[in-house]
């Protein structure tokens, strides 16, 4: 189904404000049902920035599970000023960053691949390649400049998002994403060439 006009793009977001300040209030009393619909949602999102930001899949499990709990206790705190979404992040990179902080090296992603015979292997092999380089020059990038340009342009949050997220000023994402995009293409350059 294609959406052919602005109307009709905001009446669907209108909807989906709806439907989930509908699903804040059933949460807010307890009805689990709510909650679990509200985990189904984001689940996937919060656990892909996290592993993203962490790059360990079980690390990045618990921070998805922590991020929930946390959303869970803290529910009633949620004023409704961003949406669930930002505040999901938020919490989630709060924690990514505090995981980060304690950690003391990243270990790099193992390289025991067994061939099989129906998969293209070249072509995992330049995907795996590039995944590699692209986090090569990621944790080259400062903290701040990887995170925006993660959130940016792998999730796809809008500036106003991010700054919501990050609690910084609209102007200092654009800045910080400008930063980034640079660095990462000087880095890349002198690499990869």
């Amino acid at each position: 189904m294609q959406l052919e006009t602005a109307a009709e793009l905001a009446i669907c977001a209108q909807k989906r404000e709806l439907e989930e300040s509908e699903l804040l209030s059933r949460c807010r009393t307890g009805d689990a049902e709510a909650f679990a619909q509200l985990l189904q949602r984001y689940r996937n999102r919060i656990f892909n920035l996290a592993w993203q930001l962490l790059g360990d899949r079980d690390e990045a499990e618990d921070v998805a599970q922590e991020t929930f709990l946390q959303a869970f206790e803290h529910l009633h705190e949620f004023r409704g000023e961003s949406q669930i979404s930002t505040w999901l992040y938020r919490i989630a990179v709060n924690a990514c960053m505090m995981r980060l902080r304690q950690r003391k090296f990243v270990e790099p992603l193992p390289e025991d691949y067994e061939p099989v015979d129906e998969i293209d292997w070249r072509k995992v092999e330049e995907q795996i390649l590039l995944k590699r380089r692209i986090d090569e020059v990621l944790n080259r990038l400062p903290e701040n400049l990887r995170l925006v340009l993660i959130l940016r342009e792998i999730h796809e949050l809008s500036y106003e998002e991010i700054a919501q997220v990050l609690s910084i000023p609209i102007g200092t994402v654009r800045s910080r994403l400008f930063e980034a995009r640079k660095k990462f293409a000087q880095i890349w350059q002198e690499l990869f060439g």
